[in-house]
């Protein structure tokens, strides 16, 4: 993929860079890094100088799923480094975890967690190739900041797209299985939720995802349906606090809404198994 003079490249020689698995690398690209209870997306710091804005707009909802699968399994790493992305020697890109930490990952869940690795890396492979054609043409490039913290709204309507792109997808998969267009989950009206609570798509590496609002709380939690064996759908509620503590009279009173939410949801779920 990358001839000599591409700028991006590194000579073995010069060089002797290796990802998690220790193989040897061309072209770092990005990596994952624990950092306390988070995780820093770490970025090539040639690529993040050559960066287009629309590519970049594309980048950081993947890298925000890729972080928030990441964070399940911190306590699991052995590593700073949970997860990184290369081009190795061979011109290949591979994408690693920490060591011994895929064993604890669905098979579902770390298919999609690497296929949105693969894409991050593709986006990145846009930006060398669109950059080294300029360079060759003599063309300048205006650099574009990304350090700006990302807009939350912003960013949860592209995984709300994500997540719709995502649900065709399995749609059309089940069709030509045969199987159920809606497995497991009745749909939801207004009226079936608490007072002020709004549902929509999210987008989640274990399955399905609802995400629900609150208009005086703001987020209040997400609902995943998570496929387990051929038949089968678990429904996972994950609460969202924030910055709250679970002390807090906040944290209490959106608990306290979720939890009417599930059991809500919990009941269309169980309806739809019974049957």
């Amino acid at each position: 993929m990358q001839p000599w003079d591409d700028p991006y490249f590194v000579l073995k020689d010069e060089v002797n860079l290796k990802n998690i698995a220790g193989n040897e690398v061309s072209i770092f690209l990005y990596r994952f890094e624990l950092r306390g209870n988070s995780i820093d997306f770490v970025l090539n710091e040639s690529i993040a100088e050559d960066m287009y804005p629309e590519i970049d707009e594309k980048m950081k909802p993947l890298v925000h799923v890729c972080c928030e699968t990441l964070l399940r399994y911190r306590h699991l790493s052995v590593s700073n480094t949970i997860m990184d992305g290369n081009f190795l020697v061979t011109g290949e890109f591979e994408v690693m975890l920490s060591k011994g930490l895929g064993i604890h990952f669905a098979h579902d869940e770390k298919q999609r967690l690497f296929q949105d690795a693969k894409l991050i890396a593709d986006l990145l492979g846009e930006v060398m190739d669109r950059r080294t054609q300029e360079m060759k043409k003599g063309k300048q490039h205006t650099p574009h900041l990304i350090d700006q913290p990302p807009n939350p709204k912003k960013i949860k309507k592209e995984l709300e797209e994500l997540g719709n792109a995502r649900l065709l997808e399995d749609e059309l998969r089940w069709i030509a299985e045969g199987q159920q267009i809606r497995p497991g989950l009745k749909q939801l009206r207004p009226d079936d939720l608490p007072r002020d609570v709004t549902a929509s798509r999210g987008y989640d590496h274990r399955g399905l995802c609802y995400v629900f609002e609150h208009k005086k709380y703001g987020e209040l939690g997400r609902i995943v349906m998570i496929k387990a064996g051929e038949q089968k759908m678990l429904m996972q509620a994950d609460l969202y606090l924030g910055q709250e503590k679970q002390e807090s009279t906040i944290a209490k009173k959106k608990k306290e809404i979720f939890e009417k939410v599930v059991t809500t949801v919990n009941a269309g779920f169980n309806c739809n198994h019974q049957k």
